[in-house]
């Protein structure tokens, strides 16, 4: 999508309050900026009439030179966006003499869709042409695009030529017949009064829209009120800047905020008493509740599941490991492999027994809630109990410290500091203990995504003091994770601005704050910027002190199976210092399957 800030007059003769402009519309993420040129003297030959009068006034009023017009395109080019002028007569384009080629792209206006003369001369400067079609019927329309297939980088803009142009006038369906009939690039010069019918005009097809830019809707320029102020334009480029990814593929994909919350929302079966191996399944031994943990009723139907092979605890979710034999534990060659490379997968307090008994593998990292950090809290040794003291353990602190607040330790809220500093204390004193029992040194990750006030750089400066003083200093340092942009809080899509940009790299680097860097996240967050991934790496790995690896694709596709993503060949990863956790996104379930897969792929290829 192309979004072009039509400056026109709005600029009210100013060179810096189109500086201005420019400004913002570089901010909003606009692809180009276009001017409107008319010569000093002698466009307007007769005034008599009152429109006639007003416009020549205005024009008059607003009149930016040649020179200065130059000066802006360069300022224009220089916030990465394409500059352009329009010309009511080639006369004009003198004015600019052999600099004209200084600008990118040229547009014919409305009034004169039908100046043959005016286009051919225009089209050959060589620039891509915009050709608006506003204030003519259809059989003109036509005649101007037949008169100009010849011309080979052109794209048409249907447009209405009010000022502004009241809601249900628009005929957004003629965009479409435009492009069957031109076969060309098909945008919309828009002038309404509601900038959000821009986004109609997306919808059906629009590659370009070009929207007036000014200070003040509420102005005295005669164009204000058909414009869009910086508030309204910056929405619109964000909106129509995300279209594509808006429209999709044609295809229906479920992302994991969705499995997850399809998760928290749906039901399955659970056990209403303990039910015994080689036992059938009923009503009367079980029961639809939430969350869906395990299987429905038209699961087990489609499967053709009847008895049980396994014995199922009373309150528990029935799942597929129960229709199933045992797993038998991980190879022996491959958990060498693991303990070679010190690979290490994520556990939760209720699956340690069952995930250490299939990978007895020597490193795990312990990825707690806040429930089962108030359980640690409440009693350490019950807690400690759970786990096989003699593997190596890092802990990841939860997202949440309850089911309403992310943690932010360093919040104004007092309830959301407090309890992100009480999650964080048990963490470190969780960290004491096991390395106290274990012998082997505990480190410690969190994702902390919440700004400050004061802006970023005082955000990780105190962020990074509060670290090294409840951490490093007690003797168990902790590590803020690498975020991916679009974080899944709460079942929906969260934009995060703290770990995952190019600023945020620099930032890093310039107070040398050590990370935990998870390749998943660093590839979506760079994806998301549109930067190459293993750039983004060689800046951060010096800082590195925790590994997360997995695959990922896009902006939110996160750790998926080995080779189906933008990681290529895992193999450089493995050798490098430390410990590195593979997270398989739910890689847990069914007794670690996911676990099981990746480390049978790492163990093959490169064991």
């Amino acid at each position: 999508m192309k979004v072009i800030a039509e400056l026109g007059i709005n600029h009210r003769g100013s060179s810096e309050t189109a500086e201005e402009l420019i400004g913002i519309a570089g901010e909003a993420g606009a692809w180009g900026v276009k001017f409107q040129y008319r010569a000093k003297e002698g466009f307007y030959q007769a005034t008599d009439e009152i429109g006639d009068e007003i416009l020549s006034s205005e024009i008059d009023d607003n009149y930016l030179s040649p020179e200065k017009m130059l000066q802006l395109a360069a300022l224009i080019k220089r916030n990465g966006m394409a500059a352009g002028v329009s010309f009511f007569k080639f006369q004009d384009a003198a004015d600019f003499g052999e600099r004209i080629h200084e600008f990118d792209f040229f547009k014919i206006p409305s009034a004169e869709l039908l100046n043959e003369d005016l286009i051919a001369s225009v089209a050959k400067l060589g620039k891509p042409l915009i050709l608006s079609t506003g204030g003519h019927a259809e059989e003109d329309i036509f005649t101007a695009i037949e008169a100009t297939r010849h011309v080979a980088d052109i794209t048409y803009l249907h447009c209405i030529s009010n000022y502004p142009v009241l809601l249900g006038n628009q005929q957004m369906k003629f965009i479409q017949t435009l492009q069957e009939m031109s076969g060309s690039p098909v945008g919309y010069s828009s002038h309404d009064q509601d900038w959000e019918v821009c986004l109609v005009a997306a919808a059906n097809g629009a590659t370009v829209i070009e929207r007036h830019l000014t200070m003040d809707k509420s102005g005295r320029g005669i164009d204000d009120s058909s414009s869009s102020d910086p508030e309204e334009f910056v929405r619109l480029c964000r909106l129509l800047n995300a279209c594509n990814d808006i429209q999709g593929n044609g295809q229906r994909e479920m992302n994991q905020g969705e499995r997850v919350n399809m998760q928290n929302l749906g039901s399955c079966l659970y056990a209403t008493r303990d039910i015994e191996a080689g036992e059938a399944l009923s009503v009367e031994n079980t029961a639809v509740k939430a969350p869906r943990k395990g299987l429905t009723w038209g699961d087990v139907r489609r499967r053709g599941f009847t008895t049980v092979r396994r014995p199922v605890s009373r309150g528990s979710a029935l799942t597929e490991l129960h229709f199933s034999e045992n797993k038998l534990p991980l190879a022996e060659n491959l958990v060498a492999f693991c303990d070679e490379k010190q690979i290490s997968i994520p556990i939760r307090l209720h699956d340690a027994n069952i995930l250490q008994a299939r990978f007895p593998i020597l490193n795990n990292e312990l990825h707690l809630s806040y429930q089962e950090v108030r359980a640690f809290r409440s009693s350490m040794d019950e807690g400690l109990e759970k786990l096989d003291l003699g593997r190596r353990y890092s802990i990841h602190i939860p997202d949440y410290i309850d089911s309403k607040t992310l943690i932010d330790p360093l919040s104004d809220d007092d309830h959301t500091a407090d309890g992100s500093r009480q999650i964080v204390q048990t963490c470190v004193d969780l960290a004491l203990r096991l390395s106290e029992r274990t012998g082997a040194g505990v480190p410690i990750v969190g994702s902390f995504s919440r700004l400050r006030p004061e802006g970023k750089r005082q955000t990780y400066l105190q962020l990074q003091e509060y670290l090294d003083r409840w951490g490093r200093q007690a003797g168990a340092p902790i590590y803020p994770q690498w975020l991916p942009r679009i974080a899944w809080y709460f079942g929906g899509a969260d934009v995060l601005d703290m770990f995952c940009g190019a600023d945020d790299i620099e930032i890093v680097n310039e107070i040398g704050m050590e990370l935990c860097l998870d390749l998943s996240h660093l590839i979506l967050s760079a994806n998301y910027a549109k930067a190459r991934w293993l750039d983004w790496y060689e800046q951060l790995l010096p800082l590195s002190r925790h590994l997360h690896i997995a695959d990922a694709t896009g902006i939110d596709g996160e750790g998926i199976e080995f080779g189906l993503g933008d990681l290529g060949d895992p193999a450089a990863f493995l050798d490098l210092p430390g410990r590195k956790v593979l997270e398989v996104w739910q890689g847990h379930l069914s007794e670690g399957d996911g676990f099981d897969h990746a480390i049978r792929q790492l163990g093959e290829n490169h064991g």
